[in-house]
């Protein structure tokens, strides 16, 4: 059987990640090698991973490295050991999965030699109805990326198989050979912030398409949808969205998405505003900011 390597990036989240591996330990698929990630936790997780899961591979940085550094690192930690794995699933810490998700998205690779990336239907929670993401849609023209489905009611709206531009890295399954032709995790988007839409449109670029698979299941708990806007998330989401439109749109999409981008960006923050969100709205400018900084 096809070998998987599931690297679990956590940071403070000791409750949830022990929610998240008791769920791959559920889950029916063999082949797996379960790496743990710890970036620089310092609420018990990494001696309540050890206690609960003595066996595991425990890789702890002594800061936290982000997203993108975390997740690099558990491949090349993998490597290092010299696991055989022929696909790579990220997990976060407050993702879960169902017992046949790895093998469903296994199946979808292992058949459909045009897709390099999976990933499925993922909920709020496991015991909820309601869809986090079903893939995500890019709308280059209009500088807009957003996940399928985000907020609604699951009535089979999302039921079908089929290519999407790509998915979240709470829960994605890429083959390893195309994982370390694109270098990784691009280390430009550290911490956090649009590194997994960046990773799909790039493996798009080489003709491997991203593969929406609605029966693999997964939750993810720790989104907007249950915690509201997070000033440092909104801060680095803003500075990197505007990186991915500058680094994978054409001319005339760039020219279109400047007079979009900016009408939504009012309204965004205008949403923020009637909430009282101040410290996201400063957090979204600083962002803006950052990025133009940068160039």
């Amino acid at each position: 059987m096809t070998q998987v390597l599931v690297v679990v990036l956590n940071h403070n989240k000791k409750d949830m990640v022990l929610e998240c591996l008791a769920s791959l330990y559920r889950q029916a698929y063999g082949p797996c090698h379960i790496v743990v990630v710890d970036n620089g936790s310092t609420d018990g997780s990494q001696s309540a991973i050890r206690q609960r899961y003595p066996n595991i591979d425990l890789l702890c940085n002594d800061t936290n490295l982000g997203a993108v550094g975390g997740r690099n690192a558990g491949v090349t930690y993998a490597r290092q050991k010299q696991y055989d794995f022929s696909y790579a699933l990220f997990l976060d810490d407050d993702s879960e999965v169902t017992e046949d998700s790895i093998q469903l998205l296994v199946s979808a690779l292992d058949s459909d030699a045009e897709a390099g990336i999976a990933c499925g239907k993922t909920y709020v929670n496991l015991n909820s109805d309601i869809i986090m993401s079903a893939g995500i849609t890019e709308q280059l023209y209009l500088g807009r990326s957003y996940d399928r489905g985000s907020g609604e009611k699951d009535q089979g709206q999302f039921d079908k198989t089929e290519y999407v531009d790509a998915c979240g890295g709470f829960a994605i399954m890429i083959r390893i050979a195309l994982f370390e032709e694109l270098g990784g995790f691009d280390d430009s988007f550290t911490p956090y912030g649009w590194e997994d839409v960046d990773l799909c449109l790039r493996a798009r670029s080489r003709r491997q398409l991203t593969r929406y698979v609605p029966d693999a299941v997964f939750a993810h708990k720790g989104t907007r949808l249950g915690r509201g806007p997070n000033p440092d998330y909104e801060r680095n989401k803003s500075k990197n969205f505007l990186k991915l439109l500058f680094r994978h749109t054409t001319v005339p999409q760039k020219l279109s998405a400047a007079l979009f981008v900016p009408l939504r960006g009012l309204l965004l923050l205008t949403r923020f505003a009637l909430k009282g969100h101040w410290r996201a709205i400063y957090a979204q400018l600083s962002g803006v900011s950052d990025f133009f900084r940068a160039r």
